[in-house]
């Protein structure tokens, strides 16, 4: 397979960092897994979109675009009509940071076995929007195997 395109629905969410946690003498770290939904989604979408898989679907390095789309909040609307404000922006520039974002994709394409490894992703883009009217809030994912063969 050389490419693997897909759309995961849902909001998207960061993968949270680990948490460091002291109870007494005893010091521990834990994760606190708010991205489990979200994860899930993705592998939904992304078992979707695969036919007759043999896993890893990647095991060479990839190009891994994503654009995540955010819900637009009705800040960016007016009147009752609620129609978009003209200087509504485009980007999505607020938390979660991108980095969690894609650390969450990447987490959930490795769960799947779409990639052997998520260090295999060499190159790529991150992209956050917010939604068009009537466009449902979710991530675009463009996979892109950039293994020569011989």
């Amino acid at each position: 397979m050389n490419t693997l395109e897909f759309f995961a629905q849902g909001l998207p969410k960061g993968q949270p960092r680990v948490k460091a946690v002291r109870r007494g003498n005893h010091a521990g770290v834990y994760d606190p897994g708010t991205a489990n939904d979200w994860k899930t989604s993705i592998k939904s979408a992304a078992k979707d979109a695969l036919i007759n898989p043999v896993f890893p679907i990647f095991a060479g390095p990839v190009r891994v675009d994503a654009t995540f789309i955010f819900p637009r909040p009705n800040a960016h609307y007016r009147g009752k009509a609620q129609t978009l404000r003209l200087d509504a922006p485009v980007y999505h520039s607020s938390k979660p940071d991108r980095d969690n974002l894609d650390k969450a994709l990447m987490d959930a394409l490795k769960d799947m076995q779409v990639l052997k490894d998520d260090a295999l992703a060499a190159s790529g883009t991150i992209t956050k929007i917010y939604a068009s009217p009537g466009q449902a809030a979710g991530v675009r994912v463009h996979i892109l195997s950039l293994q020569q063969t011989q």
